[in-house]
């Protein structure tokens, strides 16, 4: 007992110490600790020694190297002694096996990696070792993770995330899945949701409610929030798998953006799912972005013919909103098998379309092939998707008061029950779950693995969830991460997103590109990228062009240009009435204020002679001289 208790406390010490660790990184990386919290990790060393505990002091170290550094977890695994470097004896500097450059480390981090080079056997090749592995793989890293967060006290650590075998139909939650960096649980962000229905399920309204607004696009007379409707199961689910903060699950299955406001807009009316209630739900969304703060706009819904996006009021509705400062997230669609239609407005160059993987409910990379999602190229030539998210076995609520939430409630309460009392709650129930009388004459083996069967053939995860799949469910992941993003830093517009989030991505080994685009979304590194914005020139300037209500701004970056004109439709295309005044070396930027709500051609003009189009814009049309228009949408 007294080696439990001498553990215990060594782990209390452990999170108390990483907790002040992390208020550091906060505020400035290479500040030092107060002297009480030096006095911690002295005494950890000490203990850590005493036991000869090499497998604690290479949890310890793996935890301080991954929040005190920009390294990845498989970027940590695969480092070699080799790579660390000693600089005067007291600082350390990290070199990465495929790069020249180095990492300098803070003096908490410095001395704890040197203390663990001592501990290490000396024929070891790999830092994050022990005496008996030769290094650490990424399940054990994420284990780790989970096992020291930074805000809980170590008696509730252990448990708070169980990773069942592989053969259960018990799900790893989102966070774990994506190894999502924590700190950021895209709290101040609103996200809006246009679905079928919604519900207010206690994972978004308990234990304070994050609806900001819900309305009723397809039919405003009715006030059916409350109501548990079978339209409202899928909006709620989206909703939920992105920004639930799994209430009802102790906060097991939360979203990764477990903070973050929400707006929903409901599209369903009495002839289903209309195109021009979508719309109207989108440019709701642009008219009302300033009073609630939104900042993405997922839609996991979308049209069922293949159309061009300069012909397509949806798709064209979609760059609105873009325009507008929205990033908007659009779901791929389920038809990878078939015909791989990439419907508006998932076809719009703008927004972000995600398609799904199938990670098989492991944590090991090598294992994840692709969900059945659309994919392909759109009628102009656009490869979709841009990115991928998990697709399939993705953790979300049951709609209470529905015939499922029902049974599941009984199935598990049997499932729990024990043997005296069994018999009489399963004969209690067996309407409510659809069961014969004659399971009765069955022993009480076999009728518990009947319960058991049910539970995995409703895809039940505990009392309240379920596994669910579809790309309706990848695209509010992405969009949860970019919650954190945003949270990280506030400045960033939708374009540098989406730039950020397609260029973190990791690529899946033998799947075409095409199914993948650039490939599988990385929540760790764009949260890291959000955040090194913030320290680089020229990167929080507003998008071109920024749409606020009919006034437009617009960028041009040209270092060489004597003059930039805007011409276009506003202006009658004359090339001398609106010019970009330079601001910098290679900034030009012109605001205007047009006239009514439309849309609008446009291109800039350089030096009085060369026609080109805004290259940050997508949003563009062949001009008829070979180069192209782009195109400006005014809705309010």
């Amino acid at each position: 007992m007294a080696k439990i208790n001498e553990k215990t406390d060594l782990l209390r010490d452990i999170a108390l110490y990483f907790s002040e660790y992390m208020k550091i990184l906060n505020q400035y990386q290479y500040q030092k600790l107060d002297k009480k919290t030096q006095s911690i990790r002295k005494k950890i060393l000490i203990q850590i020694k005493e036991q000869d505990d090499l497998k604690t002091m290479v949890d310890y170290v793996s935890l301080m190297l991954y929040y005190g550094t920009k390294l990845t977890s498989e970027e940590l695994i695969d480092l070699k002694l080799h790579n660390v470097i000693s600089v005067n004896g007291k600082r350390i500097r990290l070199k990465q096996n495929e790069s020249k450059s180095t990492i300098l480390l803070d003096e908490e981090c410095s001395d704890l990696v040197i203390e663990l080079i001592k501990m290490l056997p000396k024929n070891n090749k790999y830092l994050l070792s022990t005496y008996d592995i030769e290094k650490m793989d990424t399940d054990n890293f994420y284990r780790i993770l989970q096992e020291y967060p930074n805000n809980y006290v170590i008696e509730k650590l252990s448990h708070c995330f169980p990773i069942y075998t592989h053969s259960d139909y018990e799900v790893i939650p989102t966070p774990l899945k994506l190894n999502a960096d924590m700190r950021y649980t895209g709290k101040g962000v609103t996200i809006a949701f246009i679905d079928s229905g919604f519900y207010p399920h206690p994972d978004i309204t308990q234990p304070q409610n994050r609806v900001l607004k819900y309305v009723n696009i397809a039919e405003p007379e009715k006030d059916d929030f409350k109501e548990s409707l079978s339209s409202s199961w899928h909006g709620m689910q989206t909703s939920l798998s992105a920004a639930g903060n799994g209430f009802m699950s102790g906060g097991l299955y939360k979203g990764i953006a477990s903070e973050a406001n929400l707006v929903l807009l409901k599209v369903t009316g009495a002839n289903g799912i209309e195109t021009a209630n979508i719309i109207k739900a989108i440019e709701w969304c642009i008219r009302n972005k300033e009073e609630y703060n939104i900042r993405i706009l997922n839609i996991s819904l979308g049209g069922d013919q293949a159309s061009s996006y300069l012909e397509n009021a949806l798709d064209q509705a979609a760059e609105g909103a873009v325009q507008s400062g929205i990033t908007v997230l659009v779901a791929a669609g389920n038809d990878g098998d078939g015909y791989n239609i990439i419907a508006p407005p998932a076809s719009a160059p703008s927004v972000i379309t995600v398609g799904g993987l199938d990670d098989k409910n492991r944590l090991n990379v090598n294992d994840y092939t692709m969900y059945r999602s659309s994919y392909g190229t759109t009628l102009d030539g656009l490869l979709k998707p841009e990115i991928i998210a998990p697709g399939i076995w993705v953790a979300a609520p049951i709609l209470p008061d529905t015939k499922l939430y029902e049974e599941s409630e009984i199935l598990n309460k049997l499932k729990n029950e024990s043997e005296d009392n069994f018999l009489l709650l399963l004969e209690q129930n067996l309407e409510k779950i659809n069961l014969d009388k004659s399971i009765l004459n069955k022993s009480q083996n076999e009728i518990r693995k009947e319960i058991e069967n049910r539970i995995k053939s409703q895809k039940i995860v505990g009392t309240y969830y379920q596994h669910v799949d579809g790309t309706s469910f990848s695209s509010p992941i992405v969009a949860s991460v970019i919650a954190q993003m945003i949270e990280a830093n506030p400045a960033l517009n939708p374009r540098r997103i989406k730039h950020i989030l397609t260029q973190t991505t990791d690529k899946l080994f033998n799947v075409p590109t095409e199914k993948q685009g650039y490939g599988m979304i990385h929540a760790r590194k764009a949260v890291k990228e959000a955040l090194n914005d913030i320290h680089r020139l020229g990167y929080n300037r507003p998008m071109s062009p920024c749409v606020r209500g009919n006034n437009v701004t617009f960028y041009c970056i040209n270092q060489e240009a004597i003059s930039v004109a805007l011409v276009g439709d506003f202006n009658g295309w004359n090339p001398y009435n609106d010019f970009l005044i330079k601001e910098g070396k290679n900034l030009w930027k012109l605001e205007k204020e047009l006239q009514s709500i439309g849309n609008y051609r446009y291109k800039f003009v350089i030096d009085g002679h060369t026609w080109t189009y805004d290259q940050e814009n997508e949003n563009k049309e062949p001009d008829g001289f070979g180069g192209f228009n782009n195109r400006l949408n005014i809705f309010i």
